[in-house]
């Protein structure tokens, strides 16, 4: 996934770089999904008053991005064949 849409402050851009971390099955397609979610989730480090709903929200696009446990176990996560070695041990 490209980096952070230009119009973000700090604290989305930096909701939106985690995301990348956490999530790297994520692709370009999940753009707009990622910045509704790096927007709920800045909101969340920055608002302790937020409201439920929006907690609520932010929970279903973490879902939707396979970003739980019980979606990540539907996720097809690609594998990282860095390692030369991985097709004579696999």
């Amino acid at each position: 996934m490209a980096e952070a849409p230009s119009w973000f402050g700090e604290v989305e851009r930096a909701a939106w770089d985690r995301f990348r971390a956490e999530i790297p099955w994520l692709t370009e397609a999940d753009r707009v999904l990622v910045e509704v979610a790096s927007t709920l989730r800045a909101r969340l480090a920055t608002d302790p008053a937020m409201s439920v709903n929006a907690i609520a929200q932010l929970r279903m696009c973490l879902s939707a991005m396979g970003a739980t446990p019980a979606d990540r176990s539907r996720v097809d996560i690609p594998q990282n064949d860095d390692d030369p070695l991985t097709c004579y041990f696999n």
